[in-house]
């Protein structure tokens, strides 16, 4: 076998060597900074944990340019206020009532309920005990006719 190598791709044993850079000038950034000595960080406020509070200025709260309303306003207001309480209420009341009439109407047709359905049934017995009787009376005449 023949072993054919391309000279343009480097061995790993091969050193490459770099192209020559045209001379510039580096410029040197050391000339330029100077480094200022080092001074011990000294914080302006060092609290001691033992002193009082220091004050604080508190300036009073300013008043908002809000235009003050005229009494004819402050009625209108008023009135729509109460008419939406109102509302609100009176809707709450709906409620309450439907719900607890509701809750009295169920007893009440129940009870009726009962006391029509046994009144009714006293009723219909009343009217199958004659009507049996009628008939079992009706049967008697035709058996007694039937022997003479």
């Amino acid at each position: 076998m023949s072993q054919s190598t391309d000279h343009s791709i480097p061995l790993l044993t091969e050193v490459i060597a770099t192209p020559a850079a045209a001379e510039t000038p580096t410029p040197d950034y050391h000339q330029h900074y100077q480094a200022e000595p080092a001074q011990p960080f000294q914080p302006q406020y060092q609290p001691t944990y033992g002193a009082e509070p220091l004050p604080v200025p508190v300036s009073p709260p300013q008043p908002v340019g809000a235009p003050v309303p005229t009494a004819e306003q402050l009625l209108h207001i008023r009135q729509d206020i109460q008419e939406n309480v109102m509302q609100q209420l009176l809707g709450q009341v709906d409620n309450v009532l439907d719900r607890h009439l509701q809750d009295h109407l169920a007893v009440v047709l129940d009870n009726m309920a009962d006391i029509l359905k046994t009144r009714v049934r006293a009723s219909l017995e009343q009217a199958l005990a004659e009507t049996v009787a009628q008939a079992l009376a009706e049967e008697m005449a035709k058996f007694e006719n039937a022997k003479y």
